[in-house]
């Protein structure tokens, strides 16, 4: 089998994929990359599966090197995300030694831009900080990776979203210098036309493509995303056309400025920006649970609201780091709109402050012991909009399962919290746990497989610690078969008794992932 791998005059080539607007046309050398005519290639569906996660890895990594005054959250989601890169990256190369050595030989172009920018990121001693040297090595890299893919017969939809994003350079260098309509010289507008029939090529190519969700993993909601981007930009294109054609300027402007941006949005979605931060999110989780404890309690002394205030202060500094309303987090509205994750991170911001209010509310009113749980049920939201914001990417957290579990016995439990005995069972109740058996009997074993598959890294759970989550699993699920065949029997006490024990397994289960 013959492979081609030919980085001819790269270093000529590099500056074609720079993401600013100072990219000049007359800088921007003609493509001359095609695919082989005869293609011929080693990668195995599996290896193409590697390869898109290695592509989802580069995406965040761009990202967030893209910056000239990096706050440290950035920097740090930068630093992370990079490594994160280099580690999916050096396994694609082991892994398909075998059937595509251009990999192999594409590994030095590679790892020489991986350990530049990563010695870029290191040198970083104050803040702000300027990241764009480690993002140019990060856009060389894209040159190499398609010259790889295209030299050997591999038609990766990354590749084609590079030859967009060039000719997206080139409309936005076309009208440099025009901040406003007054400002759009003829010549703007002269290289508006070409450049923009180009990027209309380019890009339409892109949206022909079939969006592969499977690939990358896409949710249903996540690949609507994706298309209603290709249709956003496709319309915006149309638009700056007409705009043209009527020689409108502020017409012709405000499609103009909307074309990066546009881009951007569809780029993003490529990446994968959850796993670079998944330290901050165990150490969220870490804080939520100790403060969604505190704060569930009708009898709260002054101590207990003190107490509910001190966890409820230390999960706010660890949401802060992810995505505070107010400070730099790792999580910038800048991305978090593309990504369309504005709506949960506002409302888990707002849900905070909500916390905060009720809690000062209830020491502001000195009436002890007092209910505090209007603090808790929005903090009870916050993992609700975490489960859809998770949901819409399709990643998989160990606490999703748990919360859909919790969530789908509330019914039940909330059913029987007055049933002392088996002889105050009514039929009514009896339905609602008989709906709610087979909820929690198809959580179950996600929430088995999710702790098997725990980073020990991540939790840093002890050996005994993973034991006995694995044994309190284990009688979650023996108590889940009973209550079936006590429902099977239509023995009322049995069934009682083990819709109660349903959260009195639960509960310490789920407190052994607090901090």
């Amino acid at each position: 089998m013959q492979y081609r791998i030919v980085f001819p005059t790269l270093l000529a080539t590099l500056s074609l994929f720079a993401c600013n607007n100072s990219d000049s046309p007359a800088n921007l050398a003609t493509d001359t990359t095609t695919l082989s005519s005869t293609p011929t290639t080693g990668m195995t569906p599996a290896l193409t599966a590697e390869m898109a996660q290695v592509s989802r890895a580069y995406v965040p990594a761009l990202f967030y090197t893209n910056n000239t005054a990096a706050p440290l959250p950035i920097a740090a989601a930068g630093k992370a995300a990079l490594s994160r890169l280099d580690s999916r990256w050096q396994a694609f190369v082991v892994n398909s030694a075998a059937t595509f050595p251009p990999a192999t030989t594409a590994k030095p172009a590679v790892d020489t831009h991986l350990l530049a920018a990563n010695n870029t990121l290191d040198q970083v001693s104050t803040y702000p900080a300027d990241l764009s040297a480690a993002h140019e090595h990060l856009e060389d890299i894209r040159t190499v990776m398609l010259q790889m893919r295209r030299d050997n017969g591999i038609d990766d939809v990354m590749d084609t979203l590079t030859l967009a994003h060039r000719s997206m350079g080139d409309v936005v260098a076309a009208f440099t210098g025009a901040t406003t309509p007054a400002l759009l010289t003829q010549q703007h507008k002269a290289d508006l036309t070409v450049q923009l029939a180009n990027y209309t090529s380019a890009f339409n190519t892109l949206a022909a493509r079939k969006i592969d969700s499977e690939l990358f993993g896409f949710s249903p909601a996540k690949t609507q995303g994706i298309q209603a981007a290709v249709s956003a930009s496709k319309q915006n294109n149309t638009a700056l056309q007409d705009a043209l054609l009527l020689n409108d300027n502020a017409a012709i402007l405000a499609s103009a400025n909307k074309v990066k941006p546009l881009f951007v949005k569809l780029f993003l979605a490529y990446g994968d920006f959850l796993s670079p931060s998944a330290p901050q999110w165990v150490a969220f989780d870490q804080a939520y649970i100790p403060a969604l404890f505190a704060s569930n309690n009708t009898v709260a002394t002054f101590e207990n609201v003190q107490a509910a205030q001190t966890a409820l202060t230390a999960l706010e500094t660890r949401w802060n780091v992810l995505g505070s309303a107010t400070t730099s987090s790792r999580y910038p509205v800048t991305l978090q709109t593309p990504l369309n994750w504005t709506t949960y991170f506002s409302a888990i911001n707002a849900n905070i402050a909500a916390s905060k209010t009720a809690l000062e509310a209830a020491l502001a009113a000195g009436d002890f012991p007092t209910d505090i749980t209007p603090a808790h049920e929005p903090l009870e939201d916050i993992r609700m909009q975490l489960l859809a914001l998770r949901t819409l990417e399709n990643y998989e957290w160990v606490m999703d399962p748990i919360t859909r579990y919790h969530h789908g016995f509330e019914p039940a439990l909330t059913a029987v919290k007055n049933v002392v005995d088996g002889s105050q069972l009514t039929a009514e109740i009896t339905a609602i746990i008989v709906q709610t058996l087979p909820v929690l009997q198809a959580e179950m074993p996600k929430m088995v497989t999710a702790v098997q598959q725990l980073d020990p890294t991540l939790y840093a759970f002890s050996a005994e610690k993973q034991a006995a989550l694995n044994t309190s699993l284990t009688a979650q699920t023996q108590n889940l078969a009973a209550l079936a065949a006590a429902l099977t029997a239509n023995d009322a006490t049995a069934i009682v008794a083990r819709t109660k024990q349903v959260k009195a397994l639960f509960v310490p289960f789920f407190l052994q992932f607090g901090g």
